[in-house]
């Protein structure tokens, strides 16, 4: 799990993540809360622990 405060990660709004079968996370469509970290990776929230987003995962902004 990411600690928010320590990876000093600010909140980004709310989006789709898609991602497909083998990537790391289950096959889905869901609303979450993305986080841009200062590295200026993506994080989403998913299930209550922070994960970072992998190339292969489409974002898709709620915003």
């Amino acid at each position: 799990m990411i600690d928010i405060e320590k990876t000093h990660l600010r909140p980004a709004g709310k989006g789709f993540v898609l991602a497909a079968i083998g990537d790391g996370l289950p096959i889905m469509r869901r609303l979450v809360e993305a986080y841009t970290g200062k590295d200026n990776k993506k994080y989403i929230k998913l299930n209550g622990d922070i994960t970072p987003l992998l190339p292969s995962h489409m974002f898709m902004s709620g915003n």
